[in-house]
């Protein structure tokens, strides 16, 4: 479901072009949102569902105001914008009959009909995307880490801002991944691969994983594959719309294996993990939990 924010509506109606460089500024101010959410380097807090759903807004109201700035166009020709907030998940089927499954936290600029030339959209968050073939149009989803083109395909792209890691999945199909910040080379992916690149160490990977796992969030499940513990805090506190609250200093950088099924609660996966780090426990109250090591 499209969710219709009043600054995003005053955006929509508003002049001006979606273009990368906009997207650009738009990661840039999420990475300071991102930052803002450290606490003096040592606990972690996120934000409530109200915060995020009011930052995403802000977001793209200043994504707007930047693009006006840059371009003298008209109008932004139904531009779009699609959130999942905390808690939740979102799915679209685009004018050309791409089907978009958007993970809790996660938002997508598409546009109302897309043009001759490239189909293209533009991701930040985890998305699941089953493409229409349309051998004359490429589909390419934009993130601000890389850009992910098919022509027909069923993958899963995952790139948070300021996630240590950020992932490519192919589960049918062919995709080519394409990530600036690595200048001249692409990569081409076949079913079940998965390309991981490291933002802060601009590193590239190459591994065989079981795609349909890591594409079965959209149905429910909860699945972590050699995954430490500020990774699967931060899947949790999207996923069940809960703050984390724990000493970063402490946390143990764990390779940790779990899946969970749909119905399966906060609770459960938090009980497996405390026993899967040994001396580790928790409390909750209210919506935020309290980790100690």
């Amino acid at each position: 479901m499209e969710t219709q924010l009043p600054l995003e509506k005053v955006w929509q109606e508003s002049s001006g072009e979606v273009s990368s460089r906009t997207f650009q500024e738009r990661i840039r101010l999420e990475e300071r949102i991102e930052a803002s959410r450290k606490k003096a380097g040592i606990v972690r807090v996120v934000l409530s569902a109200a915060a995020v759903a009011a930052s995403l807004a802000v977001v793209s109201l200043l994504t707007f105001s930047l693009t006006r700035r840059i371009f003298d166009t008209p109008s932004l020709d139904g531009t779009h914008n699609l959130v999942a907030g905390y808690g939740q998940t979102s799915s679209i089927t685009l004018e050309d009959g791409t089907v978009v499954h958007l993970n809790a936290g996660s938002s997508l600029l598409y546009p109302e009909s897309f043009k001759k030339g490239n189909r293209v959209v533009y991701l930040s968050g985890e998305g699941n995307f089953d493409v229409a073939k349309d051998p004359a149009r490429p589909f390419i989803v934009k993130t601000a880490y890389m850009d992910v083109q098919a022509l027909g395909t069923v993958f899963c792209v995952q790139s948070f801002v300021g996630d240590r890691q950020v992932r490519t999945t192919l589960k049918e199909g062919r995709v080519m991944v394409s990530i600036p910040s690595v200048e001249g080379q692409s990569y081409y992916l076949d079913p079940g691969d998965q390309l991981v690149f490291s933002p802060s160490e601009n590193t590239v990977s190459l591994a065989k994983v079981d795609a349909s796992k890591v594409l079965s969030w959209e149905e429910g499940y909860l699945t972590f594959t050699n995954a430490s513990f500020p990774e699967i805090v931060s899947v949790l506190e999207r996923r069940f719309n809960v703050s984390v609250v724990y000493d970063l200093s402490r946390a143990q950088n764990n390779a940790i294996n779990m899946r969970f099924q749909p119905d399966e609660s906060l609770e459960d996966v938090l009980n497996v993990l405390s026993l899967l780090i040994p001396g580790s426990r928790y409390k909750m109250e209210g919506n935020r939990v309290y980790w100690h090591f």
